[in-house]
């Protein structure tokens, strides 16, 4: 059984623990505020970005000229995948629950005879593939809570080229999608190749189909959103990876706060049991003293 010491000494260690913990739970909660707000900024862009597409999908034969980024991959031998993970642990299952995706994603592809290129982003996700031993084309750390467009469309950018020059049939991330406050999910978000048939199919559920009138020209418009919009969705992806990684941080701190608090109780209680069974043993034994001396 444990003395007083040992017991004070544990009381002090949790409750040293406890201080940390709520101290990271109270940062990330904040943290998670701002990426939030950052979620409800670039979501109306993305949206009606992603609208005027649609639009000029559904306004006649634009999506039919000869883009690049819009070509058709009926067997694709090749593919580029980004994995966002976070640098930092203590966040729950975050970590562990998107690189199991990704895992599953590459092996699936391996099956069906496509090489994947993985681009890797986040320490933990690092050295994770490192352990396994899978191959990593890039390796980026610089991704924080607040990441830039300037800094997605400086990644997207190259691969996006290799796709338009033929060296790779598709682009895809590996995220934790931000649902809302309560709920986070890895997700695999295809980015190429892109096709009309969605877009077709979303206009004409909403009633679209109408006619425009298009300046300068469609083809230059649709040139021109094209590849605004692919970068848009690798950017939210990257926004709502880090509200998530946040959120999944705060829970994991807030339980770790709980459970210190629960230890510290219970070795709290046992403390003081055994300072009272101390206590009451040196009474009888002074008490016995006393007999024998009479």
């Amino acid at each position: 059984m444990a003395t007083s010491r040992e017991l004070k000494n544990k009381i002090r260690s949790v409750n040293n623990t406890k201080k940390i913990t709520r101290t990271m739970e109270m940062i990330s909660t904040a943290k998670a505020v701002v990426c939030q707000r950052r979620i409800e900024a670039t979501q109306p862009y993305g949206d009606k970005l992603a609208e005027i597409l649609r639009d000029l999908g559904s306004s006649g034969d634009c999506l039919s000229g000869s883009f690049p980024l819009l070509r058709e991959v009926e067997k694709p031998t090749r593919e580029v995948l980004f994995i966002v993970t976070a640098n930092r642990g203590l966040c729950g299952g975050y970590n562990t629950n998107t690189l199991k995706l990704a895992e599953q994603f590459i092996d699936t592809q391996a099956a069906n005879g496509i090489a994947v290129d993985v681009y890797m982003l986040g320490k933990k996700g690092i050295s994770r593939f490192k352990y396994l031993g899978r191959d990593t084309v890039e390796s980026m750390i610089h991704f924080e809570d607040r990441p830039t467009f300037e800094e997605a469309e400086a990644v997207l950018e190259p691969v996006m080229t290799s796709f338009e020059q033929g060296e790779i049939d598709g682009v895809s991330v590996v995220f934790t999608h931000y649902i809302n406050a309560a709920r986070q999910a890895p997700v695999v978000r295809t980015l190429l190749p892109i096709t009309d048939e969605d877009s077709s199919d979303e206009s004409s559920a909403k009633g679209g189909g109408g006619e425009f009138i298009l300046e300068p020209s469609p083809e230059l418009i649709l040139g021109r959103l094209l590849p605004l919009s692919l970068k848009m969705q690798f950017f939210q992806a990257l926004v709502e990876a880090a509200a998530s990684e946040q959120i999944a941080r705060r829970m994991a701190m807030k339980n770790a706060t709980d459970n210190a608090e629960e230890m510290a109780t219970k070795y709290t209680q046992l403390y003081n049991r055994t300072r009272q069974a101390a206590i009451t043993q040196e009474i009888l034994e002074v008490i016995g003293g006393a007999e024998v001396l009479n």
